[in-house]
């Protein structure tokens, strides 16, 4: 909300307004601005105190205080005006509370919470030694009972009064906040108008998920020392909407909106169902149909084929997305989120292309529709840490060119975020499946797919380099990919055999583009077995299988002695063709020097 007013913390922030501060509406008759304090004509977010906070978002008659009598006592005598022990009884008597933060436990939706909240009308709700002691203490009871914590955050700054002893509290808390994560337990973090300094800097940047609420200034730095630093005055770079754009942000919640999106959340990471299978049995699937391999590659690249937001929206359930690598950006072209399979919840990571232009068509060996960004191997590798310390399974789709290349992807450090993401899945402690639904392309593919399975749909591709450019670094002619394509076996039966892919799941008789709705029931088919397997074996026997599994992939094994056979025949019959073809046009001494077709015979032997 560019230009409003904040509130005075002055004000008592009980004391309803006649008019929006904002607007200019009459907020007299606004029930919704009576309960939230939210003007109910443009949606303005007043500051509100830390109890009417509780109330908006815990079930009615569930909230129990802790660490309710204790108080600060003004550690360094701080008094270069007026007295620290003054303003603290000043606030204490305007507000009616002991400190700026109040603690307790309740129920959101019905699960139980530690809750934490910070009120910006007591000392601009800054962090003191009591703050800190307080914070700390919730979030250990939380570990402690094994439950989540949720925390909302208006913060102005630092507690000057108590110096150095108030900046260690930002050590205390984030340590406590590391804890919580340690074992296993969620941290939701609610930021308000504003969310600044010491607060920001520690505890709630720490949180699992962050949820900001409309046209809240944040910020490590108050926004008049922006204003300082910048020479200028800000417009909307200090909102929460800017903070959701550079990906430090998971949503934007509109506080009538909020009990229910954090009761939806703990729901989703708080899960009391598995998904088991109730009888073991074998399904053969029918064998993949056989194309040729450029006919695969231009079905998988179909722009009406189904992407992965439409396999999130009818295979999965409850799908609640989450935004940000929490370093720079939010790339669109990986979507991540907690959704229910079967009624098990699991967390869900999709390459998502763009759609192709005009202009991407006459560059066909320069595609680069939906490449991933550095931020986006990030926002990845983000949403598999949140589904280990939740212990949900992950499920991954692929379907991209490959990595998003440039001067600027390097200098974010793309081969940094693509080695990472690797190491990340690869040794995730959790069931984790991979299905590749398009284009498996490059290195993109290979960081999303280090799974205990790999599923691919039978019209997918899965290869180290596009067809084109292939065609262009071998043969200085993108034209020829499709003689590439076959050359690269990069079609799903292709895959297979090589042992890289465990199951093709079959598609309806006109292809997944023809029938999608039918692709997508197939494909949860084929998902809910695979989940089910996974999720009874043992999260250590997972990782040694996975790490065994790639660490044989091109071992001289069975499988692979059967494809090599399978090349060297061919390469035998190429090869006896093309001196058959020469000696009946009297060339030979034109071409390969091969005496006859023994000892073709015999050099493929030896191979």
């Amino acid at each position: 909300m560019k230009g409003l007013p904040q509130d005075d913390a002055a004000f008592n922030l009980d004391e309803p307004r006649r008019s929006c501060l904002a607007c200019g509406a009459n907020l007299s008759a606004s029930t919704k601005y009576r309960r939230l304090r939210v003007c109910p004509t443009c949606g303005y977010h007043y500051t509100i105190s830390a109890r009417r906070r509780i109330a908006a978002i815990a079930d009615e008659g569930s909230f129990k205080e802790t660490s309710r009598w204790i108080q600060s006592l003004d550690p360094l005598e701080f008094s270069p005006r007026i007295s620290y022990r003054v303003r603290l009884l000043q606030d204490q008597t305007r507000t009616g509370l002991s400190e700026a933060a109040v603690t307790g436990t309740c129920l959101i939706g019905g699960t139980p919470v530690v809750i934490a909240v910070l009120d910006s009308s007591f000392l601009g709700g800054s962090m003191g030694v009591v703050v800190g002691e307080k914070v700390t203490l919730a979030l250990e009871l939380a570990a402690r009972k094994k439950i989540p914590c949720v925390a909302m955050v208006t913060s102005g700054g630092a507690r000057i009064q108590e110096g150095v002893l108030s900046l260690m509290q930002m050590a205390k808390t984030t340590l406590a906040a590391r804890s919580l994560r340690d074992r296993g337990q969620a941290f939701i973090v609610v930021l308000s108008n504003p969310s600044t300094g010491q607060v920001l800097g520690s505890f709630a940047s720490m949180a699992d998920i962050i949820f900001a609420e409309p046209g809240a200034h944040i910020g490590f730095s108050p926004l008049g020392d922006l204003r300082e630093v910048e020479g200028k005055k800000l417009d909307i770079e200090h909102t929460a909407e800017a903070y959701l754009d550079r990906g430090h942000l998971d949503a934007i919640v509109k506080r009538e909106n909020l009990k229910h999106e954090i009761a939806s959340v703990l729901d989703l990471i708080s899960p009391e169902f598995r998904l088991t299978s109730s009888r073991k049995v074998r399904i053969d699937t029918p064998a993949a149909r056989s194309r040729e391999a450029w006919e695969m590659v231009k079905l998988a690249r179909r722009p009406d084929r189904p992407r992965s937001r439409f396999y999130i929206d009818n295979v999965f359930a409850n799908f609640f997305e989450f935004h940000g690598d929490r370093v720079y950006s939010d790339d669109a072209s990986v979507i991540i989120g907690l959704a229910r399979l079967g009624g098990q919840s699991v967390m869900v990571i999709g390459q998502e292309k763009s759609a192709p232009t005009d202009d991407d068509s006459n560059n066909a060996h320069l595609r680069r529709l939906g490449g991933i960004t550095p931020g986006g191997f990030r926002k990845a590798r983000r949403a598999v840490i949140l589904a280990e310390t939740f212990k949900l399974p992950v499920i991954t789709i692929v379907d991209t060119p490959g990595p998003r290349l440039g001067i600027d992807m390097e200098q974010r450090g793309l081969a940094s975020a693509i080695a990472r993401m690797i190491d990340q899945l690869g040794r995730a402690k959790i069931p984790t499946i991979s299905i590749l639904i398009g284009e498996g392309g490059s290195e993109a593919a290979l960081a999303f797919s280090l799974t205990d399975r790999v599923l691919m749909l039978e019209n997918a591709i899965y290869t180290p380099i596009s067809p084109e450019r292939g065609a262009q670094a071998e043969m200085s002619d993108p034209g020829r990919a499709s003689e590439i394509a076959r050359a690269l076996k990069l079609t799903s039966v292709d895959s297979m055999d090589m042992g890289i892919v465990d199951v093709i799941v079959p598609e309806p008789e006109l292809g997944a583009h023809g029938t999608p709705r039918e692709a997508a029931r197939l494909l949860k088919r084929t998902l809910m077995r695979e989940l089910s397997d996974l999720t009874s074996a043992n999260t250590n026997t997972l990782v040694r299988r996975r790490q065994k599994k790639y660490r044989n992939v091109g071992e001289y094994g069975s499988r692979f002695r059967t494809a090599l056979g399978r090349e060297t025949r061919a390469w035998q019959a190429g090869l006896a063709a093309g001196v058959r073809a020469l000696r009946q046009t009297g060339d030979v001494d034109n071409g390969p020097q091969f005496v006859d077709d023994d000892e073709v015979q015999a050099d493929a032997d030896v191979t």
